[in-house]
């Protein structure tokens, strides 16, 4: 028994120590933008294969060694975020993950205010104003064909004046007038609608589809292309010029 003693002590010293190398801690996971929990989230201990799973609450539990400095927390369609340990609450962690892409942040026009792309869930198609502006045409109307899905333009004339686009949503969807409803800074059928714009001037435009479409009746029965045009803004002064010409010649004149 006396030389068995040393071993059982031994072997007790070992288990203590390896229980005092890893420490647990506990945190949620949330989306960055709206503070929601996001569940499946992966999390792991930085260049090692320790991690677990985020709960449909986004809450986690994890143990790991005393000499981890950080965790690696991942999830479909945000960053890949390294977050540090140091200074923070070990049982009570809270890290917040970015969209991975930029343009589910951007903001997008609808018939009741504003959503963020990544919260709409109705038929909605939208283009930003920089995407308009490489297009090099005089007439707006003219620049949406092809940038925007279920929106088709043909331009039937080139006559300055008569160079604007049929717009249709989705095809022909009634007899008689079949364009869809133009809506510019909140005005419904402006004079002159998209082709008084200049291209240049334009923030954002919207296309909404369906019944997406219905705040604004039956006026929408077509769909509504909702236009937001530059604002100003707080800073220094900004100066762009841009400049483009053309010509034109008849091939032959009788």
């Amino acid at each position: 028994m006396r030389s068995l003693l040393p071993l059982v002590c031994l072997f007790m010293l070992i288990g203590t120590v390896k229980a005092q190398n890893r420490k647990e801690i506990k945190g949620v996971v949330q989306d960055g933008s709206t503070q929601a929990p996001i569940a499946s989230a992966s999390v792991r201990v930085n260049g090692t294969k320790v991690g677990t799973l985020t709960d449909q609450t986004g809450h986690f539990s994890l143990e790991i060694p005393d000499t981890t400095t950080q965790l690696t927390v991942s999830y479909v369609g945000f960053e890949v975020q390294d977050f540090p340990l140091a200074g923070q609450s070990l049982t009570n962690l809270v890290i917040q993950l970015k969209a991975a892409d930029k343009s589910l942040q951007d903001i997008v026009v609808v018939g009741y205010g504003t959503q963020k792309k990544t919260t709409i869930s109705g038929a909605v198609a939208a283009v930003q104003g920089e995407e308009l502006e490489k297009a090099p045409v005089t007439n707006l109307s003219n620049s949406l064909a092809g940038r925007l899905p279920g929106v088709t333009a043909i331009q039937s004339s080139g006559e300055p004046g008569y160079d604007g686009s049929s717009i249709r949503i989705r095809g022909t969807n009634s007899l008689g007038n079949s364009d869809a409803l133009i809506v510019i800074d909140g005005v419904p059928n402006r004079a002159g609608g998209l082709e008084r714009l200049n291209p240049a001037d334009i923030e954002s435009v919207s296309v909404l589809k369906d019944a997406s479409a219905a705040i604004y009746g039956s006026r929408a029965g077509n769909g509504v292309i909702l236009i937001t045009t530059k604002q100003g803004k707080s800073g220094k002064p900004r100066l762009s010029y841009d400049f483009s010409y053309g010509l034109q010649r008849p091939t032959r004149t009788p």
